[in-house]
C-alpha cells in the first residue's frame, strides 16, 4: 500500500530563480497511542482494543528498557542507541551538565515505507508558519527537552502571535492525556515574526508535549481572517 504526503510549496527567497521552491508537509494533526489502536480497530482485527494497546505498550516498555541497558536496539521501523552526553570532569556524574540521550535513525521497514509514498503538491503557500529549531535557554539543548521555569527560544517563519480570534496562542498538548496547556501572554517574553522567547510553566507536569503554534500573523498588511496552526516537528520532553 502507497502512502500520499500533500505539501506546499514556498517561493525560495535565496535565489533569483522564479522556478525555485522548496516544500512543506501539510500538518494532519498529532495522533498518540490511542488514536493509532482506534486506527488498528477501523482497519479490522482479530484481537480487541486492550489486548493490542497492552501488547504495544509493553514493547514500547522492553524496548525503552533495552535501549536504556546498553542494547542497541532495533525494532525494524526505528534503530535506537543509547548515548551520554556532556563532558564528565573530576570522574563524577554531574546531573546538570550529564543527560542520558536516545539517538534513533530510521529503520528498514520504515525506509522502505518512505521509498512507497507519493508527494502531493497542494499549490503555492502563502504566509506559511514554518519551525527552524527549539533550544532550552538554560541548557542550549536543541533536541526538544525544555526546562520548567525557564526560557525557550523558539524560531521559525510567519510564527508572531497576533490576532482577536480566541484560539491565537502557544499550546503544549500532553502526547498521553491530551491535556492542553496555553501559556498566558504573560509566559511570551518576546513575541517576533522569526522568533519567539517563551517561559516554561513551572506548573506544567513533566511529559511529553506536542507544541503548537496557533496565529493570524500576515506579512501583509492586515491580519489574516482566520487563525493558522502548526506544530513544532519534535515532541517537546519538559522536566524539571
Amino acid at each position: 500500500m502507497s502512502n500520499l504526503l500533500k505539501a506546499w510549496l514556498k517561493n525560495n527567497h535565496l535565489t533569483e530563480d522564479p522556478n525555485d521552491f522548496s516544500a512543506t508537509v501539510s500538518g494532519m494533526g498529532s495522533k498518540n497511542l490511542d488514536d493509532i489502536v482506534d486506527d488498528i480497530m477501523k482497519d479490522g482485527t482479530e484481537n480487541n482494543r486492550n489486548t493490542i494497546k497492552n501488547i504495544v505498550t509493553r514493547f514500547q516498555e522492553k524496548a525503552m528498557q533495552l535501549v536504556l541497558s546498553g542494547h542497541n536496539v532495533n525494532t525494524g521501523m526505528v534503530y535506537m542507541r543509547p548515548v551520554i552526553k556532556g563532558a564528565i570532569y573530576n570522574k563524577t556524574w554531574n546531573p546538570e551538565t550529564n543527560t542520558v540521550y536516545v539517538a534513533m535513525n530510521q529503520g528498514m521497514q520504515l525506509r522502505k515505507a518512505i521509498s512507497d509514498t507519493e508527494v502531493e503538491f497542494l499549490g503555492i503557500a502563502r504566509d506559511l508558519i514554518e519551525f527552524y529549531g527549539l533550544t532550552d535557554m538554560n541548557t542550549g539543548a536543541s533536541d526538544g527537552t525544555l526546562s520548567k521555569g525557564r526560557n525557550a527560544e523558539l524560531k521559525g517563519s510567519h510564527i508572531k502571535i497576533v490576532g482577536d480570534h480566541p484560539d491565537c496562542g502557544v499550546y503544549f498538548i500532553h502526547t498521553t492525556t491530551n491535556d492542553t496547556i496555553k501559556l498566558s501572554p504573560e509566559a511570551i517574553v518576546l513575541n517576533e515574526p522569526s522568533r519567539l522567547m517563551l517561559l516554561i510553566p513551572d506548573s506544567i507536569p513533566d511529559g511529553e508535549y506536542e507544541l503548537k503554534v496557533t496565529t493570524q500573523y500576515s506579512s501583509g498588511r492586515t491580519n489574516l481572517n482566520a487563525p493558522r496552526s502548526a506544530s513544532f516537528q519534535l515532541l517537546v520532553v519538559i522536566a524539571s
